[in-house]
């Protein structure tokens, strides 16, 4: 009888575990309350115009929050990083590649610069804005965390480049060279836990001579495990004494965090 109720036992155990499913949230930035952290809304194309005020925002599902980093030493302003709602988007990287259009994401089948540029042609995204002077910005990065402090993994999410990035990396400008042949831009994501500690790195290539993100790219995150924080950054390319000069942007969307505890 004891054998019994211990088979019983170790089959209802058994039946818990494969019946427990992991339950998911996708933070995709729509909606009116992120429509009026847009910086469209604002009429806002350059990011440091967006920061003037401070900028920050939190997620009430996936519990995601980020605040810009601001450095007013140079009596205006300027962002040393942050991740800008934003729905501006063209495929054209001339004409909206300079830094005082920073906020466009790269769209290759844009038929209006404030609609559509998303992934799956939603309307909004993320610009994240990294720190490409990395002595005067003291490495500081662009951050997601949790506002409530719980640890959780990040699944993943959908990464693109700006016309800004595209721009420089492809066609240079008076501070930055060209993407040379040997040349190679990498994007990274760190993990964070409750006591700062690292939890793991994952890497993506972003960008080669010739070979650039260009559409809404799935990127997995998962590998970090469960985390508090996470912290982007560009790295490579031309460089000088002041280290990368392609200018650290590129955009994220749909953003999808593991719910369940």
């Amino acid at each position: 009888m004891k054998r019994l109720l211990l088979f019983a036992l170790l089959l209802a155990t058994a039946a818990c575990v494969d019946t427990e499913k992991n339950t998911y949230a996708t933070l995709d930035f729509e909606g009116t309350e992120w429509d009026m952290l847009s910086a469209t809304t604002s009429g806002h194309q350059y990011s440091s115009d967006v920061v003037t005020n401070g900028y920050s925002w939190s997620d009430a599902t996936t519990y995601l929050a980020s605040e810009a980093l601001i450095d007013n030493s140079y009596g205006y302003p300027y962002i040393i990083s942050g991740m800008i709602v934003s729905s501006y988007n063209s495929a054209d990287i001339e004409t909206y590649g300079d830094y005082s259009k920073d906020l466009f994401v790269y769209n290759a089948k844009s038929t209006s610069t404030t609609e559509g540029g998303g992934h799956n042609g939603s309307k909004n995204c993320l610009i994240v804005v990294g720190n490409y002077n990395e002595v005067a910005n003291a490495h500081e990065s662009a951050e997601i965390h949790f506002a409530d402090g719980k640890a959780r993994i990040v699944q993943g999410c959908y990464i693109n480049s700006t016309t800004y990035f595209l721009n420089i990396a492809k066609n240079g400008n008076p501070f930055s060279a060209p993407m040379g042949e040997d040349d190679e831009i990498t994007l990274s994501a760190t993990g964070y836990n409750a006591s700062g500690s690292k939890t793991s790195t994952v890497t993506y290539s972003f960008a080669r001579k010739g070979s650039y993100v260009t559409n809404w790219t799935a990127w997995d995150l998962s590998a970090l495990g469960a985390v508090v924080s996470i912290k982007f950054n560009l790295t490579g390319g031309p460089t000088t004494e002041w280290g990368m000069t392609t200018p650290k942007y590129f955009a994220i969307d749909d953003i999808t965090v593991q719910t369940n505890e």
